[in-house]
């Protein structure tokens, strides 16, 4: 190790850590566990005037050979069009309103892929077809089939119409809150993932299971934990989420927030985790959440003090494939996170005694490694890798 690399070792070694005063601490742990104000109704919405120069309709009930190339059917196209009294008229004369097809799932799915352009119609519309007979559980289109409540979570991104219309479908029109769609997706996850805290109180009031995962395994805690300012977590804390549970590649949440949270709230997690939990808890990979927290270039350094200091996080782990350390996932981030010698042991104590009997001894040589390339801090949505390109990934 050269001269300049052995001072910015020593200049590593000591990390600033403000001062947080316990109260300060209380309080925000008493604010994640308060329950939120109740979500908006349908009487909270602003809804527009409509337009009255439609197209009418003879009022016939309408025939499966009426639907268009795209499996429409006339009140199937007046719903996507938005257009109230058409699709009003339409069921006056006799059109069923339960109609479903693989292209567009179902009426509800329309009215609510309105999104912004007719988001006032989508309500009006909602109302129109449940009443008439449409079903609020009935799959979306292929190939997902989203369910109806996933679809308005993940689309509508005003609050009060989220809230209102999520409301109608539970408490009206019938909608399953743990109903599952072919993605893997459910209604509590999707809102966590929006970090709707007054939405996933609401889900949780009414019975949705906060333990169910989606197709990767991910728990809504998974979801949860990645941002300190989703305050999702206390209340899945409440209903009794499994804060230890790994999804389909052994990642706990603390795997998650060991990776993704700040050093704040990293401790603010741990308070609420199960005595006895295990902080060197290895993924498929044997990963512990130390080396997930030195792989994320946006990692801060004291974050990873405060593992290895304050709740032993241990920094001789190897990942099964033989390859990655704490120490050399660190110094291949590089950036605040090279030459940080509290993840290496002490001189004299360069040995260390396995459970089963044998010796692990200290390779100075093995936790060296050149940075990686720079990057403008895209990260997939599954894996959390970051790249140079922003990309959704489903099955990494």
């Amino acid at each position: 190790m050269s001269e300049s690399d052995t001072s910015n070792f020593v200049v590593r070694e000591h990390i600033y850590q403000p001062d947080i005063p316990p109260h300060i601490r209380q309080l925000e742990m008493e604010l994640m566990l308060e329950d939120p104000p109740d979500i908006a109704t349908c009487k909270d919405l602003i809804l527009d005037h409509h337009p009255t120069n439609f197209q009418w309709w003879s009022g016939h009930p309408e025939p499966k050979e009426r639907r268009d190339t795209s499996g429409l059917t006339p009140l199937a196209a007046a719903v996507k069009r938005g257009n109230i009294e058409e699709a009003k008229a339409l069921i006056e004369g006799g059109a069923r309103a339960d109609v479903c097809g693989p292209t567009f799932g179902s009426l509800p799915h329309l009215a609510v892929a309105l999104s912004y352009e007719g988001i006032h119609q989508i309500f009006p519309l909602l109302k129109l077809v449940i009443e008439a007979g449409a079903d609020a559980n009935a799959p979306g289109p292929d190939p997902d089939k989203e369910s109806l409540l996933c679809m308005v979570i993940t689309t509508l991104w005003l609050p009060n119409y989220r809230h209102a219309i999520c409301r109608y479908l539970v408490e009206d029109g019938g909608a399953d809150v743990n109903m599952r769609s072919q993605s893997g997706m459910y209604p509590i996850i999707a809102a966590t993932g929006t970090a709707d805290k007054k939405l996933v109180h609401y889900l949780i009031q009414h019975g949705a299971n906060v333990n169910v995962s989606d197709d990767q395994g991910l728990r809504a805690v998974h979801y949860a934990v990645p941002s300190a300012s989703n305050r999702s977590l206390g209340s899945l804390i409440k209903a009794g989420v499994d804060l230890l549970s790994p999804d389909n590649y052994g990642r706990t949440p603390l795997h998650f927030a060991a990776s993704l949270c700040y050093w704040d709230f990293i401790r603010i997690f741990i308070d609420f985790l199960p005595e006895g939990y295990d902080i060197n808890v290895r993924d498929n990979d044997g990963w512990t959440p130390l080396m997930w927290a030195c792989k994320n270039s946006r990692s801060e350094a004291l974050k990873i003090q405060i593992l290895v200091r304050d709740y032993g996080a241990d920094i001789w782990p190897v990942s099964y494939d033989g390859k990655w350390s704490a120490l050399k996932l660190a110094n291949f981030t590089a950036g605040d996170l090279k030459g940080l010698t509290f993840l290496a042991p002490l001189k004299d104590q360069s040995e260390k005694i396995l459970q089963d009997g044998s010796k692990q001894i200290w390779d100075p040589e093995f936790h060296k490694i050149s940075p990686g390339d720079h990057h403008n801090f895209n990260s997939c949505s599954s894996c959390y890798t970051v790249s140079d390109a922003f990309q959704l990934q489903n099955g990494c």
